[in-house]
């Protein structure tokens, strides 16, 4: 991990760039380069996400500077993973960015080679991504391996929307024919009376953290703690809904919305449900509490789920697609998992499970860094 003798400047002496650790005082420095690659994210974001993360000591970011100026960023968000009953802290790349006129300098591989030698010590075990494109080339020259493809089901509720049609007439046509649709799949679904949902604005934390310990996944996934929901669901970004189900006056499953505004309308994630791992109880409420949230969002122009935690038959009866399949896959962008241990020539292998499998992972969205 970096200490005291590892956060020591590196420079080049032909290009006079220095690659070294995020210092507090590179907030500012750091905001702006953000700004001028992404914009519209805010200081309270960059706490959130980086100065207030609890996992590691320090913010895992490595910098590019040059003449006073910080002009790349390898950002990272860490994460406390959990593979059968063993604990590791992992980082997944995100908002990484170099400055338009510091492009092509090598500057990214620099970067992660100096993150990846300066936590081959210690401080994070493994790195898995859910980059773009051109991160994902990147990542695979420093020997990161692509482990597979996410699925992800959507619940398309307004079409013209979701697939950039500006056509009024087309809008309209497609609005209805899109609710009249999902009405009809709704009804086939039988949704319990002895189950109650409630609503919760804020974050039930220690209720959450109950629930998920009741069916703990053996796969590889993010370790859920009060901790962690108090945490990840901080994202000022987004949002937040908790919708907890009860059997007999007693909790029994649980699902988070978060919901932001994007150019096309409203957009809805179910972030997380708890218990990961299904049983009779939990599968009994689940419909209980697809039918509220569905319900509370219909103003959302797309729902999404990540991942197998709510079984794909429920989600189909719902109306929900998956993006690897038709009519989504030719719309849809593949969401591609990346992964190396650390440093990428250690062990590939968490508690038995091979890293590079993504049958080994158990993802909802709460392991994806923009949700």
């Amino acid at each position: 991990m970096p200490t005291e003798t590892t956060t020591v400047e590196r420079r080049q002496s032909d290009d006079d760039y220095t690659i070294r650790w995020y210092r507090p005082e590179d907030r500012e420095g750091f905001l702006t380069l953000h700004d001028r690659v992404f914009s519209g994210f805010s200081a309270e974001w960059f706490d959130w996400k980086f100065a207030d993360n609890p996992y590691l000591p320090e913010a895992p970011i490595v910098v590019a500077e040059r003449d006073g100026r910080i002009v790349g960023a390898r950002p990272n968000l860490a994460f406390q993973m959990r593979a059968g009953d063993t604990y590791h802290t992992a980082i997944q790349s995100c908002d990484t960015m170099v400055h338009e006129d510091h492009r092509r300098r090598g500057l990214f591989s620099r970067m992660s080679q100096r993150l990846f030698e300066d936590y081959a010590d210690g401080g994070a075990d493994f790195t898995f991504n859910v980059p773009n494109r051109m991160t994902t080339a990147g990542l695979a020259k420093l020997g990161c391996e692509i482990a597979g493809e996410h699925t992800t089901y959507y619940r398309v509720q307004d079409p013209a929307a979701y697939a950039g049609v500006d056509n009024r007439l087309a809008a309209v046509a497609g609005d209805r024919a899109a609710r009249t649709y999902l009405r009809a799949r709704g009804r086939r679904v039988d949704v319990p009376d002895e189950v109650s949902v409630t609503r919760h604005t804020e974050i039930p934390a220690s209720t959450l953290a109950r629930l998920y310990r009741r069916r703990p996944p053996t796969e590889i996934h993010a370790y859920r703690d009060e901790q962690f929901f108090e945490y990840r669901f901080g994202n000022p970004r987004w949002e937040y809904t908790v919708y907890t189900a009860r059997l007999g006056g007693r909790p029994v499953a649980g699902v988070v919305t978060g919901t932001r505004e994007t150019e096309s309308g409203p957009v809805t994630n179910v972030a997380d449900a708890v218990p990961l791992v299904g049983d009779a109880e939990r599968d009994r409420a689940l419909p209980a509490l697809l039918d509220r949230l569905l319900a509370d969002h219909t103003d959302s122009t797309v729902i999404a789920v990540r991942g197998d935690a709510i079984p794909p038959a429920l989600l189909a009866a719902f109306g929900f697609h998956s993006d690897r399949r038709l009519p989504l896959r030719p719309l849809a962008t593949p969401t591609t998992m990346i992964v190396s241990p650390v440093p990428p020539d250690g062990d590939w292998r968490v508690a038995g499970r091979d890293l590079r499998d993504i049958s080994n992972w158990r993802p909802t969205f709460v392991e994806h860094n923009t949700t």
